[in-house]
């Protein structure tokens, strides 16, 4: 769901980068000033390497002709905390911006609140915190974890189709475009949400503590992450390593949107 740097104005790029970069300030002072947070940068680095392994994958979506990819914005929060599951996400997208060629510069601010802010910031404390109030059971988790990876990646859609549709560079109607994009990825969210809610549904029954929403809630122990760091770790190479071999070639959800409005379009036009 990167957005490239041919459906980004300079004004939105201007305004969204100003916005992520405000953030981040607040992340980083976030973390500084949160003892908890700080211990936990060890994991957040392992965690950022995972997601930047998963987000590689493109894994198929039926016969719809298209692919789609995990983010990882709720997994981060969910086991960081909400600021610095932001900024290790917002780390990854820059990664994937300047060395691997996804997105764009152009396009940074807009992607990192796309895919960093709205996981982390929006739909982790509004979602996934209150369905896990009462407990952190692992069916809970992995319902909080399905329904809020869902509503993250869904919201995340609505985000680029309003940040394309305001630059005002392409021809795509923002109308039709979203009726492509919006129900594509919420195909891809669901299938992001069965597998975030499944990793964080293992750790509440193994080690609750952990969660951060577990810690919120005043039950903090001393919890020992080396086991999920290494965990992490050897998930992160091996799919770094299998990646290449299993990945889907179709378009991504955003590009196979993309073409289906614009032959819309030319189909209307002709």
């Amino acid at each position: 769901m990167h957005v490239p740097n041919h459906l980004v104005s300079p004004e939105v790029a201007i305004i969204g980068g100003a916005v992520a970069a405000t953030l981040i300030g607040v992340a980083i002072k976030k973390v500084k000033n949160d003892t908890s947070a700080r211990e936990r940068l060890p994991f957040a680095g392992v965690l950022g390497l995972f997601v930047l392994a998963i987000q590689m994958f493109n894994f198929p979506i039926g016969e719809v002709g298209c692919s789609g990819h995990l983010i990882g914005g709720v997994l981060l929060a969910a086991l960081v905390g909400k600021w610095l599951g932001f900024l290790t996400l917002s780390t990854v997208v820059i990664i994937q911006a300047l060395l691997l060629g996804d997105g764009g510069t152009m396009a940074l601010g807009l992607n990192i609140l796309t895919m960093a802010a709205i996981g982390s910031l929006v739909i982790y404390p509004l979602i996934f915190k209150p369905l896990t109030k009462a407990g952190t059971s692992p069916l809970r988790t992995f319902s909080a974890g399905l329904l809020s990876s869902t509503a993250a990646v869904a919201l995340g859609a609505v985000g680029v189709v309003i940040g394309t549709s305001l630059s005002g560079i392409s021809a795509l109607p923002a109308a039709e475009f979203m009726g492509y994009m919006l129900p594509v990825h919420i195909v891809i969210g669901l299938v992001e949400g069965v597998v975030v809610g499944a990793i964080l549904a293992l750790i509440a029954a193994r080690q609750p503590a952990m969660l951060d929403c577990y810690r919120v809630r005043g039950k903090a122990l001393k919890v020992s992450r080396k086991g999920a760091i290494v965990g992490f770790a050897l998930s992160a190479i091996i799919i770094g390593c299998v990646v290449p071999m299993l990945a889907s070639s179709l378009p991504d959800g955003m590009e196979w949107s993309i073409e289906k409005t614009t032959q819309q379009i030319n189909d209307l036009t002709e």
